[in-house]
């Protein structure tokens, strides 16, 4: 097996010896169930452009009889992705996926002597594995194993980079599970290993909490943590964190890959339902004990074998929960968002302000060519993929994105002695904007950077009322996973050496002329530039 250091280049996913940034679309819950949902949803997934499709195997297909595993989904998912030329992120949904245990098999949802489940303070038992039952993590340890022992046999050349543990695990409708085994365990002595990581993450609100209690390093959790949500919170994180580190280590000792888990977010959702999808505020609103930030040490302390934490995002407002994942480990995926018109700059704002090793967003294998949402979201991953093109030459490359809307229309890039201005709108009123527009700004070199994006175009103007021109700049077209020029820009495509359109296709971003014009529409441009 790879080293664990094999497996990464910076904070980016290393495949072939080579940083590799996933630009990912996650499948369906149930579009992996049957080998022909896995091949219409693939084909969708590979019409899209992405590089990588993540895809779940639930537990109660994989082990139907305890003991005995099928793996055809498996094999087929895995042929399904190498045939297309994808990567695969199988997404292990086996005690819990959306803080339930409806993926689990049937011999265990049977059994809930031998699986018991959680009790809430309405005196009903939860739909939920507890966590505190060793039987359940046993038995989904030894599936875990299964599946990664089989991908190991079947997967010389690596199709499948990286694995999830479980889905948005925690509880849902109440704080704590108030069963038997967890209330013994509430009132016992707090694990070492809890204080120790409360205690050093000094920005979480339990860490407050503990200090104002007196800063115990022993004592049961009703003597080291004052009562409330945050106590119940911490005791759910570490018993589902213990849990998974066990599930994570079996399946580990047979194929060591990345490994992470996903966080339903404990903040107001742009979803909205008669069935909790996402968001809440208080945990059991969302899912408590998930890997949310306010736990995620604890996290990190009990489940060592999982590699990093991942943020779904169904949030208007993402910029604070990106740092602070990113924070954590240096490593950022997301694979869950929307694929719509609002989640692309958030892709780009992801990948471009904070290295994120990937983006996914979800259930868009439902889209058809002719939906309205198809053609900008492969627009969208192509432009990705070309950034990651550029990243994979150059991981260490300084990166920016910039998005453009009604409240932010124009912005700026300094390069040397010359300024780069991004304008949506124009003095005339020729340009109808479109917005979003988004970008990311990757330097290449000490007087070079590529711009990808949409919906705007650039000027430029040197320092001291200088005259600023392009020294150079070329249209480049992605090619496999490779650059390709296109166009050496110059003359009219320039207008003069004064501006590059950056136009979303057929868009009126640059209005008629008279006389024909070549409008550069990759939007993917390099240049450099100088001032007299």
């Amino acid at each position: 097996m790879p080293s664990t250091t094999d497996l990464w280049t910076g904070p980016y996913l290393s495949v072939d010896g080579r940083p590799f940034v996933v630009i990912g679309a996650e499948v369906h819950n149930s579009s992996s169930s049957t080998e022909r949902a896995i091949t219409a949803s693939f084909d969708t997934v590979a019409l899209l452009g992405a590089n990588t499709v993540l895809a779940p195997v639930a537990w109660d297909l994989f082990e139907p009889v305890e003991g005995s595993y099928d793996t055809r989904l498996v094999d087929a998912m895995i042929e399904g992705a190498r045939s297309r030329g994808l990567r695969l992120i199988p997404l292990w949904f086996g005690s819990w996926k959306n803080a339930a245990s409806t993926y689990v098999p049937a011999w265990v949802k049977r059994d809930a002597e031998r699986f018991p489940r959680s009790l809430l303070s309405t005196g009903h038992h939860a739909e939920h594995l507890t966590p505190f039952g060793s039987t359940s993590r046993e038995a989904d340890a030894r599936a875990f194993a299964a599946l990664m022992q089989h991908i190991a046999a079947v997967d010389a050349d690596r199709t499948v980079i990286a694995v999830q543990v479980e889905n948005e695990i925690g509880l849902l409708g109440d704080t704590r599970d108030r069963s038997n085994n967890a209330e013994r365990l509430f009132n016992d002595r707090v694990p070492a290993a809890v204080i120790h990581a409360v205690a050093g993450d000094v920005d979480a609100p339990l860490h407050a909490e503990w200090v104002a209690h007196g800063s115990l390093r022993e004592g049961t959790w009703a003597e080291v943590f004052p009562a409330g949500d945050r106590v119940d919170e911490a005791f759910m994180a570490a018993g589902f964190a213990a849990y998974t580190q066990v599930v994570a280590a079996a399946g580990r000792a047979e194929l060591n890959v990345p490994l992470f888990v996903n966080a339903w977010l404990d903040r107001d959702s742009v979803l909205d339902g008669p069935v909790a999808l996402a968001g809440g505020k208080r945990p059991g609103q969302y899912p408590s004990g998930g890997p949310v930030l306010p736990v995620a040490a604890i996290w990190e302390e009990l489940a060592p074998d999982i590699d990093f934490l991942a943020p779904d995002i169904y949030v208007d407002d993402i910029t604070e929960v990106l740092a602070g994942f990113k924070a954590r480990r240096g490593r950022l995926l997301i694979p869950e968002l929307r694929g719509d018109s609002p989640g692309i700059p958030q892709m780009f704002e992801a990948i471009g302000n904070h290295a994120a090793l990937g983006v996914s967003p979800f259930g868009v294998d439902s889209y058809t060519p002719t939906d309205p949402e198809f053609a900008p979201l492969a627009d969208a991953f192509h432009l990705l993929r070309a950034a990651a093109a550029v990243v994979a030459a150059n991981p260490d490359a300084q990166m920016r994105a910039i998005i453009l809307n009604e409240e932010n229309p124009g912005a700026e890039i300094v390069l040397g002695d010359v300024t780069v201005t991004l304008h949506t709108k124009d003095e005339w009123g020729y340009v109808t904007p479109v917005y979003p527009g988004y970008a990311i700004v990757i330097e290449d070199g000490p007087d070079g950077v590529y711009l990808l994006g949409r919906g705007f175009w650039i000027t430029l103007s040197g320092t001291d009322g200088r005259t600023a021109s392009f020294l150079s700049a070329t249209a480049f077209e992605l090619e496999g996973d490779e650059l390709v020029p296109t166009l050496h820009l110059n003359g009219d495509e320039t207008a003069s050496g004064s501006l590059i359109p950056y136009p979303f296709p057929g868009s009126g971003l640059v209005p008629g002329r008279a006389i024909p014009t070549r409008i550069p529409e990759t939007g993917i441009t390099r240049f450099s530039t100088y001032a007299i």
